[in-house]
């Protein structure tokens, strides 16, 4: 993420302006790396976010609501100890280097007005937030402490002096003059590119800033050294130039660039080196670092979540494997015993002429060979308690054998109901599909429920997919209880209803209230999309079967999205993409 030096000074600025004399009113600590700092001013009161996350380390203003764990965290008592009630009175950049300093104004214990500051260092995985003290220059705690251990450049804890990280010695861009800049560039090696040697030489750049300069330059940021002459040196300078005005004047313009509705990068400035790509222009600085990061954060959670739920169909499915492993050895074991009742039937018919104590050697007649077989005996036994034994154990056996098949009936059924649970996992892409997979797996007792009644309902309430081919409206779900609602709430007997044969995948209806006869366009176009939203999305030539709702039952106390069905026909798809996409363009939901 790029927060350089650049961007930081661009947030700064335009926060200094919008908080400074601000009262804190609250403090909270959402989580380990982040801290909501609410400051009130006569007008209007703002959020700010402090966050020393290594991937997303960054401060903004925000209006984003985050759930607080219900005891605070220390760093955050100590917070609220020494900065509740204080005014900011600043936010100061050191230079351009990625440390940041809030100064607030407090009354101490004596009832003298004094300072505390509070240092937010954004630096990648060696980010920190650090409040001390700048008249005795001691640390009161920070978010993360640090000892010998873990750095040998300083140590950062409670009552230790407070060190600033290591200064990068960087010429700032306002301060650099053409020749400054040629003279730095001559003392590195030839063979460095002209990003690396931006890098290397100016303060407050991180690789997009310098890739950006050489862009506006008309010169190729892997470019050496040793092929740059003066024209090439003048290029630079100029676009360095355009870079210290912007600086200078403040005049920022909050840039966000997407790649098919996906933020790929953000600056304080337009970015040619994107001029390809879509580039929207925010209100401010904040709501930048809110949009870009948000979606990011979004996507990292629901893929989390999403992660966490697969984990867990995952464990049932082996919880299923195993069970139908054991299952279907007793099945084995009751096809086995087909011979203790072929030797009881034997010693049955022979008992006449077989002893307590004796061998019994006899023809098998249930062979056309009838060869002499030898059934096992237990001698403390009569031949005719063996040959009870024996219909015993056929009958115990067989009743198990039948039993452990019913046994695995269920739990194949369950297995099929999980694939189910797995494939809405796959198709999954908001927070509120995911919340809906979640409780069926709840209510299914796959997991323990976490939300009120209340919300429950509100989840229960998402609407399925639809749209219109050819003036007919078709409704699709993207998960079981979307799949219920499309088949038995939506549909009515006389529409038809399509659907993956023996394969996971979305119920989808077509509306036919005139009852109509059905285009054939209609229908393949409808069967597509039960392919493309099924787990078969990748095949070709994937079965689909349709009927009319009246003949989709869904029998009593079956899972979610379960049905039986009859009357039905099957039509072969290959699903297309982009077909699919250009459908999902006018989708009315």
């Amino acid at each position: 993420m790029a927060l350089d030096g650049i961007l930081i000074n661009s947030l700064t600025h335009e926060l200094n302006h919008l908080l400074t004399t601000g009262r804190v009113d609250k403090i909270h600590q959402p989580d380990k790396n982040t801290v909501i700092i609410s400051i009130r001013k006569p007008n209007k009161s703002f959020k700010l976010l402090v966050s020393n996350h290594p991937q997303t380390t960054r401060f903004h203003i925000t209006d984003k609501t985050r759930s607080n764990p219900s005891t605070p965290p220390l760093f955050c008592m100590v917070l609220r100890k020494h900065l509740e009630g204080a005014r900011l009175l600043e936010i100061k950049q050191d230079g351009l280097e990625r440390v940041v300093s809030f100064t607030f104004e407090i009354i101490d214990e004596l009832g003298e007005k004094a300072k505390r500051v509070l240092i937010g260092e954004f630096m990648g995985k060696h980010s920190n937030i650090i409040l001390y003290n700048p008249e005795t220059g001691l640390i009161i705690d920070s978010i993360k402490r640090l000892t010998t251990s873990t750095t040998s450049y300083r140590e950062v804890l409670p009552g230790y002096e407070y060190v600033s990280p290591p200064p990068q010695n960087k010429k700032l861009p306002t301060d650099l003059s053409e020749q400054d800049l040629i003279k730095a560039f001559l003392d590195l090696s030839p063979e460095t590119t002209i990003t690396k040697a931006l890098i290397n030489t100016i303060s407050g750049f991180s690789p997009q800033t310098a890739r950006e300069i050489s862009i506006r330059s008309n010169l190729d940021p892997n470019t050496g050294l040793e092929f740059l002459g003066q024209y090439e040196y003048s290029k630079l300078f100029q676009s360095i130039t355009w870079l210290k005005e912007i600086l200078d004047t403040h005049n920022f313009k909050p840039t966000i660039v997407f790649d098919n509705d996906i933020p790929i990068a953000f600056a304080p400035f337009e970015l040619n080196q994107f001029a390809s790509s879509e580039q929207r222009t925010l209100p401010s600085m904040s709501n930048l670092l809110e949009t870009y990061i948000g979606q990011k954060e979004d996507k990292n959670v629901l893929s989390q979540k999403v992660l966490d739920l697969q984990k867990i169909v995952k464990r049932e499915l082996d919880r299923c494997g195993k069970k139908l492993n054991l299952q279907y050895e007793k099945i084995s074991d009751g096809k086995v015993c087909e011979k203790y009742k072929i030797w009881g039937e034997l010693l049955t018919a022979n008992l006449y002429q077989i002893k307590q104590g004796d061998k019994a050697i006899v023809p098998n007649f249930y062979s056309e060979q009838q060869e002499l077989i030898e059934i096992p005996l237990d001698p403390h036994l009569t031949p005719n308690e063996n040959a009870q034994k024996y219909f015993n154990k056929y009958t115990k056996a067989k009743i198990g054998a039948e039993k452990s098949k019913e046994q695995a009936d269920i739990v194949n059924k369950e297995v099929d109901y999980l694939e189910t649970i797995a494939h809405s996992l796959q198709k999954a892409d908001n927070l509120i599909d995911l919340q809906e997979i979640r409780i069926e797996m709840e209510e299914e007792s796959y997991l323990k429920k976490k939300i009120s009644k209340k919300k429950e309902k509100a989840f229960k309430q998402n609407a399925p997919l639809s749209l219109i081919i050819d003036d007919f409206q078709v409704y699709f779900g993207k998960n079981n209880k979307q799949n219920d609602y499309v088949t038995f709430k939506i549909g009515r007997s006389l529409d038809t209803w399509l659907h993956t044969k023996d394969i996971p995948g979305s119920h989808v209806i077509i509306k036919n209230p005139e009852n109509k006869e059905i285009p054939a366009h209609v229908l393949e176009t409808s069967a597509e999309i039960a392919a493309y939203f099924s787990k078969a999305r990748n095949s070709s030539q994937v079965p689909v079967d349709y009927t009319l709702v009246k003949h989709v039952k869904k029998p009593n106390g079956v899972k979610p999205g379960m049905v039986i069905y009859e009357n039905q026909k099957t039509i072969y798809i290959t699903p297309n993409e982009e077909n699919i996409n250009k459908l999902l363009e006018k989708r009315l939901d």
